[in-house]
């Protein structure tokens, strides 16, 4: 088994009111609207969630990542970091008002996942797998910003 890391920093604007955008980057139980390959979730206890990614084969290796993440509410956002399982995050996401019904969102995370694959292995499959996590990461982004700026 190899932990694969994959990294995401983005900064960017959505064009939404601050309390919207703030109640999406501060709830887990909101990220489900914009988990692509999410197979399940539930909330183990308060502010525990465990999170179950669909199954996923390529190149011969099936990887299904479940895991546990403990967040903690800040003023303007969200801390998270992963208590257990064979994928691990950890991040950050910020909220800021830009007035005129704008918001700047600062989104961290770095996430890991155990690979069936041997620990001499782990150095072809890095650069693949964590541009997938990348990719996966990117987008969550990219759909939570337009669920919130859709008006639903």
């Amino acid at each position: 088994m190899a932990w694969i890391t994959g990294k995401m920093e983005r900064c960017f604007t959505i064009d939404a009111p601050y309390e919207k955008v703030l109640q999406f980057f501060s709830e887990p139980s909101e990220f489900r609207a914009a988990f692509g390959a999410m197979e399940g979730f539930e909330e183990i206890e308060p502010g525990v969630w465990k999170w179950t990614l669909e199954e996923k084969s390529e190149k011969g290796i099936t990887y299904q990542g479940i895991y546990t993440v403990e967040y903690t509410k800040t003023d303007h956002g969200l801390i998270w970091k992963t208590r257990e399982g064979n994928a691990r995050s950890k991040g950050e996401s910020k909220v800021k008002d830009l007035g005129g019904g704008k918001t700047e969102v600062d989104y961290s995370e770095e996430m890991q996942t155990d690979l069936p694959i041997p620990r001499l292995m782990a150095k072809v499959f890095n650069p693949i797998v964590g541009r997938e996590v990348a990719k996966g990461i990117g987008n969550f982004l990219d759909a939570a910003k337009e669920i919130l700026e859709s008006g639903d």
